[in-house]
């Protein structure tokens, strides 16, 4: 969010300066304008001044009885100073009336910068949660959505837009599907993405595609069409809703709902870096370490899944870490299994 954030900012910052730029070139002309005729010939300041936007102007009316000097400074105006004037004026007209174009040139250019990023397609309710999460992380998303209000809102919340339907294989390679780490199909309508996760299973096979189903039956297609992971919002509300009447303090616990930051609870996984500096330690001895973390499971890079590891069990290089922890903890934990040439927490 923080990024996207910036972005945003430095957009603004931008169009503004190029104002300033503008309005500070268009006002040089005219200051040394109106002191050069004013020290040639010796007008006042208001004459100086009028008899320069006259000639920047081109509008021409009579030469004011100028002498030699006047009529070679007049000439100079008429070369240089029009056309720095005409460009200034056209240039801030340009930046008032084509704000958009402007703003969906540098969205694409910096689209085109994207890479590993997460392509979100819809930007609802869900679409924009699940913006909120992964911005959060530290990974950079696209959005893709045709609905202007929603594109629109997108921007807004400094997300990095594609304004098309995401069906289209166009949409998607704008939106750098090819160099994309996953996508989430979001839309409201089962076939739509459908429609997505078949055309992102062609554009980018490597890509991780996971979908938004209304229906069982809708979630079994859309597995079949290569959706890595289906999920149905209204059975997840429901699960949510009995958890937290069956299970009031889990529920608590595991969504932060008491507000207690020191008792968040957060599941958390991560890929072991082969520079990392746990690599080779134990379970225990990095349990001993990071005071409050849970490991969870620990996948191998050969796929063998070893639930609740031992404290005898180290980490290998290239492993999938699934742990608990509660606030800092989680953070603290995915800067040690990340590449030592990264700031890493102490290990105390």
């Amino acid at each position: 969010m923080r990024r996207n954030a910036a972005f945003a900012a430095q957009r603004d910052l931008d169009q503004t300066l190029a104002i300033a730029r503008c309005v500070a070139v268009a006002g040089a002309v005219v200051v040394i304008g109106a002191l050069g005729f004013r020290l040639i010939e010796g007008w006042s300041l208001w004459e100086a001044t009028y008899f320069t936007l006259v000639t920047i102007s081109t509008v021409g009316y009579g030469d004011y009885g100028l002498s030699d000097g006047g009529k070679k400074f007049a000439a100079f105006m008429l070369l240089c100073g029009i056309g720095t004037f005409t460009y200034s004026l056209s240039t801030l007209v340009q930046i008032a009336s084509d704000v958009d174009a402007a703003l969906r040139r540098k969205m694409k250019r910096k689209v085109a910068e994207c890479s590993g990023h997460v392509v979100i397609c819809g930007y609802g309710r869900i679409g924009r949660m699940i913006s909120e999460e992964i911005v959060e992380s530290g990974r950079d998303c696209v959005i893709v959505e045709n609905h202007p209000d929603s594109v629109q809102r997108a921007i807004a919340d400094g997300r990095l837009v594609v304004s098309g339907t995401a069906s289209e294989d166009e949409t998607l390679l704008a939106a750098g599907i090819e160099r994309a780490e996953a996508i989430v199909c979001a839309v409201d309508s089962d076939a739509e993405n459908m429609f997505i996760t078949v055309s992102a299973r062609e554009l980018n096979p490597q890509c991780r595609v996971i979908s938004r189903a209304e229906s069982l039956d809708a979630s079994r297609k859309l597995e079949r069409a290569g959706a890595a992971l289906v999920v149905s919002p209204h059975k997840m509300a429901g699960k949510t809703i009995a958890t937290a009447l069956l299970h009031p303090r889990l529920a608590r616990m595991l969504n932060g709902g008491d507000g207690c930051e020191k008792r968040y609870f957060e599941l958390g996984e991560v890929v072991i870096h082969p520079t990392s500096k746990i690599v080779g330690k134990s379970v225990a001895e990095i349990g001993g370490q990071m005071c409050g973390i849970s490991f969870v499971a620990l996948e191998r890079p050969n796929g063998d899944l070893i639930v609740q590891p031992s404290g005898e069990e180290c980490f290998l290089a290239g492993d999938v870490l699934i742990f608990a922890g509660a606030g800092e903890v989680v953070k603290h934990m995915r800067m040690a299994a990340a590449s030592s040439r990264r700031t890493q927490p102490a290990l105390a």
